[in-house]
């Protein structure tokens, strides 16, 4: 099955230290279909000087004796040609030897997965940056083609968490064989069982987002003991580079990796614009089979269902707020994740 993936822009945010005389910074990239990587940059407020680039297959890592290319900051952007055959490629960008940011295309291209994306370079509230390469999150690895595989490996994963229940795994059985594989089956209906509902008409585009609303909450009040034990992997160092992956990547995955960026301290609006990419990278027509041939109605219902809603990921912060007092308190009181595990998980995770 071929996914057609877009490539939307990353925009990463840095405070550069404390003093406000320091410039904020943004970097987006861009793969584009002919072969090059579109760069842009901008800095709040305006500087001049020069932007030096350079390139790494590893974020962690580069040779700053040798920039890709060297440009007024002023102008931009720049594109830079891929390697083809090479692994995914990260971008350092220093402005005037004193500021940098690394950037990196967050969705990863593949054939048979959906939703395949990274969760690094996200900023956490007090200007630390989360790791690229690190921590990915997916639609089902039953998908995988031979080439996705060879994606797979070339990222290095070493840890799957599959959040799919055990009936979804044993007749969609994971394709990819990573080291070490944690099947964690969150308890929830899924959204196979609403869609003969909406072909049959008792579904309809106004009940979708209560139906996402409540598998929110269910999911979130319901699976304690599976959430404790995604924190424990993760807080495993031997675990990484590590995947997270449901049926399409948007609701149980969206949850799980909603609740790592919030014990990250990453703000609620990141939180919001992380989940709802599921948008721009699942395509419901490569999942349901002569779905032109529905009606005009039926096709928005089963859009609606596969779709990321704004007000699905606000309802579950906001409920999860006025059981607990905040996110703080869930963490620690409901996942058991104390002060002293979310700054261990901080060191792993976050530059």
């Amino acid at each position: 099955m071929s996914n057609k993936l877009l490539f939307p822009f990353l925009y990463l945010t840095l405070f550069v230290g404390c003093a406000k005389e320091n410039p904020q910074l943004s970097a987006a990239c861009e793969l584009m279909s002919n072969g090059t990587y579109l760069l842009k940059w901008e800095t709040f407020p305006p500087i001049e000087g020069t932007v030096k680039v350079y390139e790494s297959v590893r974020p962690d890592s580069f040779d700053l004796s040798s920039p890709v290319f060297e440009q007024d900051i002023q102008r931009g952007y720049k594109s830079v040609l891929a390697i083809p055959g090479v692994q995914r490629t990260y971008f350092k960008l220093v402005f005037n030897k004193k500021y940098s940011i690394i950037a990196a295309e967050r969705a990863i291209p593949t054939q048979g997965i959906f939703n395949l994306r990274d969760l690094g370079g996200y900023y956490t509230k007090e200007g630390k940056q989360i790791q690229w390469g690190k921590l990915y999150r997916s639609g089902s690895l039953a998908m995988a083609t031979g080439y996705d595989r060879s994606i797979l490996t070339k990222l290095g994963i070493e840890t799957i968490i599959d959040l799919r229940t055990e009936k979804e795994s044993y007749y969609y059985p994971n394709k990819f064989n990573a080291p070490h594989i944690y099947n964690l089956p969150l308890r929830g209906n899924g959204h196979n069982s609403f869609f003969e509902e909406i072909l049959s008409h008792k579904m309809k585009l106004a009940d979708i987002l209560e139906y996402d609303r409540d598998v929110f909450s269910f999911i979130l009040e319901n699976n304690t003991d599976y959430f404790i034990k995604m924190f424990d992997i993760l807080l495993d160092e031997k675990n990484y580079p590590v995947t997270i992956y449901c049926f399409l990547g948007k609701d149980r995955t969206a949850i799980a990796s909603a609740l790592i960026l919030a014990a990250l301290d990453v703000d609620d609006e990141t939180i919001a614009e992380d989940y709802l990419l599921s948008n721009e990278l699942i395509d419901y027509h490569a999942l349901v089979r002569d779905a032109d041939a529905f009606t005009i109605d039926i096709q928005k219902a089963i859009t609606a269902l596969y779709s990321a809603h704004t007000e699905t990921i606000r309802y579950s912060s906001e409920l999860i707020k006025a059981n607990y007092g905040s996110m703080d308190n869930y963490l620690e009181k409901e996942l058991l994740l104390t002060h002293k595990k979310r700054e261990k998980l901080k060191s792993l995770l976050l530059y």
